[in-house]
């Protein structure tokens, strides 16, 4: 048994203290640990402080007994001051980003309210490498994490990529005759591809769509092979910690909703109250991570979905949700329950039916891979009507520039 942030948890030998953290539910921000591959504790981002000492929790295994604290006001000063120099050390631009609502580096960003860089912009000049005729290697978007090298190497068994340089001078190394990608044997569907958090590597013909490779989808354009089937398409929309309002403009694609149901079938939603299990062909999904059972709800939404949609700015980065992320979740509970302004004799709910609050509300993408995203507060309804039309025709996912929205 050890206990983080003053919560008991049981723990199993050879566990580290992310993995014991993820299985209680505790969010720790990371960029370069994934379950997948062996973890190396490259970017430092997940240090928590351990009977004392700050350690890396991707790396540190655990034992019986230890405190560990993941939020204080010291560890999130070093996180931001990390993420920060990462973001001033390569070229991102979210805006015009294949990656962004999807990236994992701009999620950290928004979970520690990062405003600004904090230090002088580098601007480096880095090659890119779009020699491959399926993969392009973006490296002004590469944070040096080496995850595509240890997917590469465990996963693709291919060893593709690796690190080179030390400090400023790190860079990605293609292993192949020439240094390129057109020489080497990466295809489209290694997970080395997949795993990169940024928008360093990229799946061509694939920007600002449905990624190719998914499960029925074409891997030659993209189209949708659930659209040829001689029946509606199933049809879910969830909300999670959100207000509702995408749900609201979705509506308000008004009796264009007649033509859309002709070819879907609203098998799961809010606004009918209906839920139906089985399989689902879309999942719309608006709202963020705010307790437990979101987290539950949406890993049981990806299983049954083929095409799993992030819908509105709650979803994508967390949204206004998230704003009590500046705060410690006991400062919210005692704000909202005991001593906000007109409260008197105010006590916390205790109920086993609420489920468990967690520490930070999390965008859906840092716990199950979102197939596409439609952006805005909420997003317009051209926007639905636009996506579900392409669903149903069977063409590739896309959003024109005019109905991108980050407000």
């Amino acid at each position: 048994m050890i206990t983080i942030d003053g919560r008991e948890v049981p723990v199993r030998d050879g566990q580290t203290v992310m993995e014991a953290a993820e299985t209680a539910g505790i969010y720790i921000p990371h960029l370069c640990y994934d379950a997948r591959v062996t973890p190396v504790g490259n970017c430092r981002v997940c240090l928590v402080n351990v009977n004392g000492r700050a350690l890396p929790a991707c790396i540190t295994q655990v034992a019986d007994g230890q405190q560990i604290v993941t939020q204080s006001e010291e560890l999130t000063e070093t996180r931001r001051a990390l993420v920060r120099m990462l973001f001033v050390e390569g070229n991102h631009f979210c805006p015009s980003c294949e990656k962004s609502g999807s990236c994992k580096l701009q999620a950290v960003a928004y979970y520690l309210d990062i405003r600004d860089f904090g230090f002088r912009q580098l601007f480096p000049r880095r090659a890119v490498d779009a020699s491959h005729p399926d993969v392009i290697l973006d490296r002004d978007r590469c944070i040096a994490c080496g995850l595509c090298a240890r997917a590469s190497e465990e996963l693709d068994r291919k060893g593709v990529f690796e690190l080179g340089g030390r400090g400023l001078e790190t860079r990605l190394l293609v292993n192949s005759p020439s240094g390129s990608l057109a020489d080497s044997s990466v295809s489209a569907d290694d997970q080395a591809v997949d795993i990169c958090p940024t928008g360093a590597l990229l799946r061509k013909h694939d920007a600002f769509r449905v990624p190719i490779g998914r499960r029925r989808f074409d891997l030659g354009d993209g189209r949708w092979q659930g659209a040829s089937m001689n029946r509606k398409l199933k049809l879910a929309t969830v909300s999670l910690a959100g207000c509702f309002g995408c749900h609201m403009s979705l509506l308000d694609i008004d009796d264009r909703i007649v033509d859309l149901a002709a070819k879907l079938e609203l098998v799961r939603s809010p606004l009918t109250d209906m839920r139906q299990r089985g399989r689902y062909d879309v999942c719309l999904i608006e709202g963020g991570l705010c307790n437990r059972e979101n987290i539950d709800v949406l890993r049981d939404l990806r299983a049954r979905s083929d095409v799993l949609i992030a819908a509105g700015a709650c979803a994508i980065f967390g949204g206004i949700p998230a704003l009590r992320n500046r705060f410690p979740l006991e400062e919210c509970l005692d704000e909202a329950y005991l001593s906000g302004a007109g409260l008197a004799d105010g006590q916390l709910p205790v109920d086993r039916e609420l489920p468990r609050l967690l520490p930070r509300v999390l965008p859906i993408h840092e716990l199950v891979t979102v197939d596409f995203s439609i952006p805005g507060c909420p997003p317009p309804p051209e926007a639905f009507w636009t996506v579900l039309s392409q669903l149903v025709a069977g063409q590739p996912l896309h959003l024109p520039a005019e109905l991108v929205r980050y407000d």
